[in-house]
């Protein structure tokens, strides 16, 4: 963490270009490392420095109190995974207050999360951050390697020097999130698989494939996800309602989340806020490693069998590469190998599945 301060008032697109933070000159502001080096060297800062030395930075070791600040900058899937290390961390030292500072998506978490006091815009000012008693040094988390064999909290807790002592995805949810569970008359099921050719997505000729195959089982599909062009899915005979970019809220997205009986997902935000909210889920992976999922205990787990599978890369290029994930070619996980995990779910809630109910899959 570094404090800098921008030389002129700058707009930053962040969340893909969702959303946006401001810098206003001359005011000073304390910054993950990374991004201190992007805007200098984008000559966008007039001056960067070191942490004063107050607050502290957190000690797992020790008993503090006080207020504490948590600079959050990484993925919503990140800050979903961030929730079991909050929950430890207020176990172990419970006259701690939490406080996190993030971007935009991040922000709908935390403030989802009763461990969390307050959610404060990214960057924080100088000023505001000397307030605080302690800060916790999230780089170290960043920095981490997400290695097959440990679920990300695990991962994150150990970065920190923290016993990871609760495993609990707890989020504050309104009611009308909660009534969403209510079973529908027809079985549905929720399926976010992807984006265009990302290298985690699931190839849209098998997701074509698996929604027929799960129509033509009498089931109700919900297209979860963005709304891309490359994403449509031609299947007949179902009226197909394309509603993808009209829930761009996390609390919308658990809606839909609770309201179908089994979610179907590649390694993504939707696989962990399923997993948070405890719905059955079949989560595909390829690339990134199955064991990420494993505090999930609703989550079966599919991969394929290619020997470079899983590779670990998280960014959007193949260390070998190819343009795309080899692992989603001819050794991908098959669509009815899916179905079938679907229909299991399906089986020990003892929904049942009638054919001649109509078939309809409604995309949001």
């Amino acid at each position: 963490m570094q404090v800098v301060a921008p030389s002129q008032t700058i707009t930053v697109p962040v969340e893909n270009g969702r959303s946006t933070i401001t810098l206003a000159a001359g005011e000073r502001y304390v910054m993950h490392d990374v991004e201190v080096a992007s805007g200098r060297q984008a000559g966008v800062f007039a001056e960067a420095g070191p942490l004063p030395p107050r607050p502290p930075r957190y000690i797992a070791a020790s008993d503090p109190g006080g207020r504490m600040i948590i600079p959050f900058i990484g993925g919503l899937g990140d800050a979903v995974s961030m929730l079991p290390v909050l929950a430890s961390i207020c176990e172990q030292h419970p006259r701690l207050r939490l406080e996190v500072t993030t971007t935009p998506g991040p922000a709908e978490i935390f403030s989802l999360c009763p461990r969390v006091g307050r959610v404060l815009d990214y960057p924080v000012p100088l000023e505001a951050w000397c307030g605080y008693d302690h800060h916790l040094t999230m780089e170290v988390v960043q920095q981490t390697d997400q290695a097959p064999g440990r679920a990300l909290p695990e991962v994150f807790a150990a970065a920190l020097g923290l016993e990871l002592t609760s495993r609990s995805f707890e989020l504050r949810l309104p009611r009308v999130v909660k009534a969403a569970a209510e079973p529908s008359s027809v079985p549905l099921v929720g399926v976010a698989v992807g984006e265009g050719q990302a290298l985690r997505s699931y190839p849209q000729p098998m997701l074509s494939e698996l929604i027929g195959l799960l129509v033509r089982r009498g089931l109700g599909c919900v297209l979860l996800g963005h709304a891309d062009p490359s994403w449509n899915v031609p299947v007949r005979p179902p009226i197909i309602t394309d509603m993808r970019s009209r829930t761009p809220t996390v609390l919308e997205l658990a809606v839909w989340l609770r309201a179908v009986d089994v979610v179907v997902c590649h390694d993504s935000f939707v696989m962990h806020l399923a997993g948070a909210l405890g719905r059955p889920t079949v989560a595909l992976f390829a690339p990134t490693s199955r064991t990420h999922a494993s505090l999930y205990a609703n989550a079966v787990t599919l991969t394929p069998k290619v020997a470079c599978s899983p590779c670990h890369e998280t960014s959007a290029h193949c260390p070998k590469g190819f343009d795309r994930c080899v692992a989603w070619d001819d050794a991908a996980v098959q669509p009815p190998a899916v179905v079938d995990a679907v229909m299991g779910w399906l089986g020990k809630q003892g929904r049942e599945v009638s054919a001649a109910i109509s078939r309809m899959a409604v995309a949001l």
